[in-house]
């Protein structure tokens, strides 16, 4: 597996562009529904639209225009253009005229003439997650996104947009950025998000207001140092408690041989230094942890020693054979 990303993902803001959509049947059906959820001005061009089609007409979530894309149609504010008709040369001609206006297609079932792709979609808005394979499996991301669907809870939406509503009142009252981060990774693994997913949000509310009332903007957060041991070749084997830790640490301390598949499961924007003595690495966690930072020491097995922090080791998975067959 390659270390380099055969695309990049991004997300589009809608409001105020357009998009255009050449095509009138089941592909291009497919691409309206998730499009007509957006802000967008969506202009179709399809010679013979199937009836969902002209029913998002009827309801003035599009505008169609039963005929083929014209390069006077091309107007500055298209954000992008989706190709979605079953008719090879219809497809090709929209891509040049498309392109010639520099405006990036998706040209469905025809990777070769994608400017970029559009993922399988969880929307649990505003939380929206893109699945993407590269136009290589679209079958598994498809199967990713219901494997996503089923764990994700209905209310995940609700949740964002109920920590949208107090991001001012949270900034206002914890003036220090390590504050707000400790508020805030509390609060999403708290009781109050319990009780917006539970759809309680009128509770959710009081006790919001209850907790930021007792907090005071010279809050000082409180620091916390983890160790990790873990093998280069036994990623697999990470408890889920550490990789929570992995991706909260505002700092993380690592030998420098640590796979770059076990530095990727970490926080992207932590800061990172390597460590070469174990005993002076979990010292300079310690001073680091005082002025309240959250400081995460990997190490290989056996690497780190035994201290009043907390410690998780991963080791190798034991033989689990009966005993007869162990010493073979």
């Amino acid at each position: 597996m390659s270390d380099i990303m055969d695309v990049f993902p991004s997300f589009w803001r809608l409001e105020n562009r357009s998009v255009i959509v050449v095509g009138g049947a089941d592909a291009a059906i497919r691409k309206l529904r998730l499009l007509a959820r957006t802000h967008a001005r969506i202009a179709v061009f399809a010679d013979n639209p199937a009836d969902e089609i002209s029913t998002l007409e009827d309801e003035g979530r599009i505008t169609l225009h039963r005929r083929a894309l014209t390069e006077t149609d091309i107007v500055d504010d298209v954000a992008f253009a989706v190709v979605a008709t079953e008719h090879d040369n219809i497809a090709e001609q929209s891509v040049d005229l498309l392109r010639a206006a520099r405006i990036p297609v998706n040209a469905v079932d025809r990777t070769e003439l994608c400017d970029f792709l559009i993922p399988s979609i969880v929307d649990r808005n505003p939380v929206v997650i893109g699945i993407a394979t590269g136009g290589a499996a679209p079958i598994l991301a498809r199967n990713v996104r219901e494997t996503l669907e089923a764990l994700l809870p209905a209310r995940l939406g609700n949740l964002a947009a109920f920590a949208r509503k107090f991001r001012g009142a949270v900034s206002a009252t914890l003036s220090d950025g390590k504050a707000r981060k400790a508020f805030w990774e509390g609060f999403f693994t708290g009781p109050v998000a319990q009780q917006v997913l539970n759809g309680d949000e009128a509770g959710a509310n009081d006790a919001m207001l209850t907790a930021l009332n007792r907090r005071a903007s010279s809050h000082r957060p409180q620091g916390a140092v983890t160790l990790i041991e873990v093998d280069a070749d036994a990623t697999d084997l990470l408890s889920l408690r550490a990789l929570r830790h992995m991706q909260r640490a505002d700092v993380i301390l690592h030998r420098a041989d640590a796979a770059a598949a076990l530095l990727e499961l970490t926080r992207r924007d932590a800061d990172r230094a390597e460590w070469t003595r174990a005993g002076h690495a979990v010292e300079t966690a310690a001073r680091q942890a005082e002025q309240g930072l959250s400081v995460v020491v990997i190490g290989p097995s056996g690497s780190l020693p035994e201290t009043r922090h907390e410690t998780l080791r991963h080791g190798a998975v034991p033989d689990r054979r009966p005993a007869a067959l162990a010493a073979v």
